[in-house]
This record gives C-alpha cells, sequence and structure tokens, in this order.
C-alpha cells in the first residue's frame, strides 16, 4: 500500500469519489482524507511501540554526566521499560530515576557502580559519569513512520503519493473512515468499534508484551547491583 491507496480504500468505503492523486490535489474531500491520513498515522504511532519504527540505538559514551549526541534526531520515545546497557562493560545502568531519588544520587556518591540515568531535557544522563569511549545501547521509538516511496528515509509527514507507512496502513485507512464521519457529524461509532478492535489485534501480533509490573514506594529510590563505594552525607 501508500498514501494514495490508502486515500483511494478509505473513499471507496465511505462510497466518495475515489481520487487518482493526493498530494497537491485541490479536491477539498481529497484534502481532508490527507489531513486525517496524517492525523490518524500521529496517533497510531503513539500507541504501541511498533516495531517498523523501533529502532536500536548505540553511543559512543564521554567523560561527562550529559551524553550529548546519545538521543537521535528522530526519537520520540523510549521503548516500554528501557533497559540501557553499557555493552563495554556488559553491564545494566539503572533506571529511569526519578527527579528526587536523582538528587539523592548527588551526595558525593564515589564508587565502582555503573551508574544510573534518566533523560533530561532532551538529553541522556548517566551518574556517574562513565569512561570516555566505551559503548552504551537501548531501543527507542522513532517519531518517523513514513518511508519516502520505500527508499529507507523515514519521515514525519507525508509527502508524495507512493510514501508508505511504517506502521500499519490497513488501520491507518480505518482511523481515517471513521475520523471523516466524526468530522462530517455522521454516525460512526460502528466504524470506531471496528478500528479499535483491529488496532488491538495488531498490536498483539506485532510483537509479544510483557506483564506489567506495578512499583512500590521503594521504587523511587535507584536500586542496582551490589555497589563498594560511599555516599557521604557530610
Amino acid at each position: 500500500m501508500s498514501l494514495l491507496t490508502i486515500v483511494q480504500n478509505a473513499a471507496r468505503a465511505l462510497n466518495i469519489a475515489v481520487p487518482s492523486t493526493v498530494i497537491g490535489n485541490s479536491d477539498l474531500n481529497t484534502a481532508l482524507l490527507l489531513r486525517l491520513a496524517q492525523e490518524e498515522g500521529d496517533e497510531l504511532s503513539r500507541r504501541h511501540d511498533w516495531q517498523g519504527i523501533t529502532i536500536e540505538k548505540t553511543h559512543t559514551t564521554l567523560n561527562q554526566v550529559v551524553q550529548t549526541g546519545a538521543i537521535p534526531s528522530d526519537y520520540d520515545r523510549l521503548v516500554f521499560d528501557c533497559q540501557i546497557w553499557n555493552r563495554t562493560l556488559s553491564q545494566k545502568y539503572v533506571g529511569p530515576v526519578s527527579p528526587n531519588a536523582w538528587q539523592q544520587l548527588q551526595l558525593n556518591l564515589t564508587g565502582g557502580i555503573v551508574g544510573w540515568w534518566r533523560i533530561k531535557a532532551g538529553a541522556l544522563n548517566i551518574y556517574p559519569a562513565p569512561t570516555a569511549d566505551q559503548t552504551i545501547a537501548f531501543e527507542y521509538v522513532s517519531k518517523n513512520w513514513i518511508d519516502i516511496a520505500a527508499t529507507g528515509s523515514p519521515k514525519a509527514t507525508w509527502s508524495i503519493d507512493t510514501d508508505i507507512a511504517l506502521i500499519p496502513e490497513r488501520l491507518i485507512a480505518l482511523g481515517v473512515i471513521w475520523r471523516w464521519k466524526q468530522t462530517k457529524g455522521m454516525a460512526y461509532a460502528e466504524e470506531l468499534s471496528t478500528y479499535e478492535r483491529e488496532v488491538e489485534r495488531a498490536t498483539t501480533r506485532d510483537k509479544g508484551a510483557k506483564v506489567m509490573r506495578v512499583p512500590s514506594a521503594r521504587d523511587d529510590w535507584p536500586q542496582g547491583p551490589t555497589w563498594p563505594g560511599v555516599v557521604s552525607t557530610s
């Protein structure tokens, strides 16, 4: 499928004129379908960590807390229950820690633990500052859910009719259908129900899901492996 076929399939289901082009088409119905296809794709990309937009990131550490360049330009969010590993040391960083716990860690911490992490002001922070030139790795979800005509050049906005989606295109078409009816003031409960059911099925098939654990109050304090260092409170 492509942007064009998504819009055409939605138009057929809505029993309106099927366009032969989308981008640059001055027809009001086509322009609305394009807007809804963008809106639906944006929303759908945020609902699940789709494998098509999940990316592994490696970063060479700097000898400082703020790891400049670790967060890529297409970053939207970390995957659910993200883990950050130091591959050089074969150890996992503990995190993300809360702001309160992060402040507790600033009490002149010394020692040999690999460290804790958080994201602050759009940058990955690791404490204590790691040794330079180590390799760390994690997975994140990209905001670029569209590919330029299947060329491996992802982006976040439709721009040509042959663009493809890196998330299920059938779901985008179903989303466009119910959103169209909602916009026009028509009954759309049945279409929305179908859409939600298909989204649930698709997210289940996309990749396995972990059992969610409800954290306790103790989880606010950063936990980690055995640490021979000392926290000075003086």
